[in-house]
């Protein structure tokens, strides 16, 4: 289901047990976050677990939003740069029983709050420093020293999946981030972060039916078409599935194709009809004249 202006001022809004105004978007099968400017900024808090959104990204610019909890989503990707610059008070951030696996996604939202916090204290802003994590039900948990990794990364944090972050442990991840093992272990994450920008044609499924993209603007247009020009309710999920796995498919871009080349060549011909110069009374009567003479009338 699309987030459409018309489901967000419909959907629930209220005060959560934090006395944080609080908008609900959970359990929607929400692809893809648009429109969320509607809101105008008027909440605290976000709620958009158990959805089907697969990159952390397109967020509006919501100075006030310090909660958001996206748990039960598959999102594997997070965009540091919109996050910084349109989410930059957020305290609160409820990843877990998402699909990120790569230390590289820990390391954007290090980008993202980190350097966004250095910023805060020169302004001497004590707002927006993100301060709780949640990452439980995640890949990137088993891979080895996640948890001193992300500590390095977001030094913000106080509480990570659930577990306050101790002296000791901060003290352990400055000393990993000097040693032998840390410089490998970030070699390892910048490796992962040139892989994650490789465009891959057709990994997943065949060539002949799609191919893996992050999606740029142009390609968001042609989704929201496709979704416009569906036959059918299964059409529509279908697309969003596809969607939900970064895939374009390219029988319903065939079909929207088709439906545009329709309405131009309908355009055309309306254009040509219009532009036919159209007889005068006065020459069809005199036309009818010319034909009764022609047969002896």
């Amino acid at each position: 289901m699309r987030l459409t202006a018309e489901l967000i001022a419909s959907s629930e809004q209220r005060t959560n047990p934090l006395g944080e105004r609080e908008i609900v978007l959970r359990g929607l099968a929400i692809p893809v976050v648009e429109h969320l400017g509607v809101t105008r900024d008027a909440y605290d808090a976000m709620d958009l677990t158990d959805n089907r959104l697969t990159r952390l990204e397109n967020f509006p610019r919501l100075l006030r939003l310090s909660s958001l909890s996206l748990s039960g989503n598959i999102i594997e990707a997070i965009d540091s740069s919109n996050l910084s610059k349109n989410l930059p008070n957020l305290q609160y951030l409820d990843l877990s029983h998402n699909h990120i696996s790569k230390l590289h996604e820990i390391s954007n939202l290090g980008k993202a709050y980190h350097n966004s916090n250095a910023k805060k204290s020169e302004s001497h802003s004590s707002k927006g420093n993100l301060e709780c994590l949640n990452l439980h039900g995640n890949p990137v948990q088993r891979r080895q020293h996640y948890r001193l990794y992300t500590i390095h990364s977001i030094p913000s944090l106080k509480v990570l999946d659930h577990q306050r972050i101790t002296k000791s442990e901060r003290d352990r991840a400055r000393r990993l981030a000097v040693s032998a093992a840390g410089a490998a272990l970030e070699s390892d994450v910048q490796d992962e972060a040139g892989k994650s920008k490789t465009f891959t044609p057709g990994e997943g499924a065949s060539a002949e039916q799609s191919f893996v993209v992050n999606f740029t603007v142009e390609e968001k247009e042609l989704i929201r078409e496709m979704v416009a020009n569906a036959e059918s309710p299964a059409d529509i999920e279908e697309i969003e599935r596809s969607v939900q796995r970064g895939v374009l498919p390219i029988k319903y871009l065939k079909k929207t194709d088709a439906i545009q080349r329709k309405d131009v060549d309908e355009n055309e011909t309306n254009s040509r009809k219009r532009s036919l110069p159209v007889p005068e009374s006065g020459e069809n009567q005199s036309n009818e004249s010319e034909k009764k003479i022609k047969h002896g009338q």
